[in-house]
């Protein structure tokens, strides 16, 4: 399995304008795009640093598993994004070890995988395949 890069951390957050704000002003990071992910049950907000971006997200209900992450643990880290070079193979690699893994559609219809923090020392990993515009 090959991982080319980090793509993004996701950061859940109670108020997302506050949010944005505080990044941009203490950090001086630019907000590349951001929106509501229905799917996802999220409202986010995506800041560009170096090679990667910060996803800031806020639920948009009581519902899901980052409300559910936002009302056990507060606000904090949420997940690592890494890019593979195949995500059927890091899928399948991974599985081979035992890492427990649910492959998922994201907000933009690109195909993705959740690695269980069980598999990770308990760090919620997501797995991207690389696609070449995401390479620069």
């Amino acid at each position: 399995m090959k991982t080319t890069r980090i793509n993004h951390v996701a950061v859940v957050v109670k108020d997302l304008a506050a949010a944005v704000a505080t990044y941009q002003h203490n950090f001086d990071l630019e907000k590349t795009d951001g929106g509501e992910a229905p799917g996802l049950g999220i409202h986010n907000a995506f800041l560009q640093i170096g090679g990667a971006r910060i996803e800031l997200m806020t639920p948009t209900s009581a519902r899901g598993a980052v409300a559910e992450f936002l009302a056990q643990h507060g606000e904090g880290m949420y997940l690592l994004s890494l890019e593979v070079e195949d995500l059927d193979e890091a899928v399948a690699h991974l599985r081979d070890t035992g890492a427990r893994i649910r492959v998922a559609a994201g907000s933009t219809g690109r195909r993705l995988a959740f690695v269980s923090p069980k598999s990770t020392h308990g760090v919620l990993l997501q797995l991207l395949e690389r696609h070449e515009a995401s390479c620069s």
